[in-house]
C-alpha cells in the first residue's frame, strides 16, 4: 500500500504559501512511485490538507483554494487511482482513521507493508504515519526518505531519525 502526504500546490507550487524548493527534487521519483503502484495494483491512499476558516483572516480564499489543490503533476493519478482521506490539520481526523482502518484492514492483514511519500516529513508525514501505525501496529510502515521533502532539511533530515527509533523502516538511496 501507498500513502501520499498532502502533494498539494501549498508545498510543491512555486506561488503555494508553504513552498518548498526541496519538492523539486522528490517530484519525479513520487510520480514514479505512484505509476509503480497503480502498474503493481498497490492500493494508494492521499491526503488533501483543508484549511479551516480562520485562515481567511490571514489570506484570500483564492489563495486557500489554490493551495488546497493536489499539484498539477499528480492529480490524475491520485484522482483516478487513489482513495482520498481530509484533514484539516496535521494528521488524519479519528473518524477518516476508522475509514481508513475499515477499508483497508484485510489487505494490511495480506501485505503488511505501508509505503509513505509525500510532505513535509517533520509535520504530516510524521503525523499520519503514526495514526497509520495506531490503527495498523502489525504493518510494516516504511518512509521512502527520497521521496519525502520538508521546507527545513535539518528537521526532514532529524525527523527520519527519530521516526528509524520508532519502528518505521527507513528506505531510500542508502538503504
Amino acid at each position: 500500500m501507498l500513502v501520499v502526504i498532502d502533494v498539494q500546490n501549498d508545498i510543491f507550487d512555486e506561488r503555494g504559501t508553504g513552498y518548498a524548493n526541496s519538492t523539486k527534487e522528490v517530484r519525479d521519483g513520487i510520480e514514479a512511485r505512484i505509476q509503480q503502484a497503480i502498474d503493481n495494483g498497490e492500493s494508494i491512499i492521499y491526503t488533501r490538507n483543508l484549511y479551516p476558516e480562520f485562515e481567511q483572516e490571514k489570506r484570500s480564499l483564492e489563495s486557500i483554494r489554490f493551495d488546497e489543490e493536489i499539484f498539477p503533476q499528480f492529480r490524475q493519478l491520485l484522482e483516478t487511482h487513489g482513495d482520498e482521506y481530509v484533514k484539516t490539520f496535521y494528521g488524519i481526523p479519528p473518524e477518516e482513521a476508522r475509514k481508513i482502518q475499515k477499508n483497508y484492514e484485510d489487505e494490511v492483514e495480506t501485505n503488511r507493508t505501508i509505503e509513505f511519500v509525500g510532505a513535509e516529513t517533520n509535520v504530516c508525514v510524521l503525523a499520519n504515519i503514526m495514526i497509520i501505525q495506531n490503527i495498523f501496529p502489525q504493518a510494516d510502515i516504511t518512509l521512502n526518505k527520497d521521496l519525502s521533502a520538508g521546507t527545513d532539511r535539518t528537521l526532514h533530515d532529524k525527523t527520519i531519525d527519530v521516526l528509524s527509533n520508532m519502528n518505521v523502516f527507513i528506505i531510500g538511496e542508502d538503504e
